[in-house]
């Protein structure tokens, strides 16, 4: 993904933690004007701020945190895509986000439009979602910062810092395994 495609990555390929923080805050309001049923729009805020909180306190969030707003916004968006569409009621104040489910007593309706828009407010958080750091990718980018450092600091005694497997003048790929034991 291009750093363009997402405010929450820097060109140096670092994190955002404040912008991300500002963006699930964005989702909280977002997600108080979608037509969902209130206990999934109670739950995604509970989940939102969950990891907004810990963005803002942490830099980073749990992969915990992450895996629970995944399924809240993947679970809200199967009820969505399964909502049945109906035209634009004239007694339906369009402005109120409660299209019927628990909260009526009626099936769960919205109309073409909302059907996108959620379904879009939803995407959009679930790609923000993926692209959270966790504290294992905080890790693996404090490890390869070492590696990424360590690299040409030592060379042979003439000052050169090829190897010899890479005389060709190409560096031999890192693949950060150090080894394989198989299965346990």
């Amino acid at each position: 993904m291009c750093s363009n495609d997402s405010p929450s990555v820097k060109p140096d390929g670092t994190t955002a933690a404040a912008e991300l923080a500002a963006a699930y805050e964005e989702f909280l309001l977002d997600i108080e004007e979608q037509p969902l049923p209130s206990y999934r729009t109670d739950e995604m805020r509970v989940r939102i701020e969950e990891v907004r909180a810990t963005l803002a306190t942490e830099g980073v969030a749990s992969a915990g945190q992450l895996q629970q707003l995944l399924r809240t916004a993947t679970e809200a968006l199967a009820d969505v895509r399964a909502a049945q569409i109906v035209p634009a009621p004239e007694s339906r104040d369009l402005s109120q986000a409660v299209p019927g489910a628990s909260d009526t007593g009626r099936a769960y309706e919205v109309t073409e439009t909302e059907r996108a828009t959620t379904t879009t407010v939803l995407i959009n958080l679930l790609f923000t979602v993926v692209e959270t750091p966790t504290h294992d990718d905080r890790r693996r980018a404090d490890e390869a910062g070492v590696r990424g450092g360590d690299r040409g600091s030592a060379g042979d005694a003439d000052g050169d810092t090829e190897s010899a497997n890479d005389a060709d003048g190409e560096e031999s790929p890192e693949f950060g395994v150090t080894g394989y034991a198989g299965p346990e």
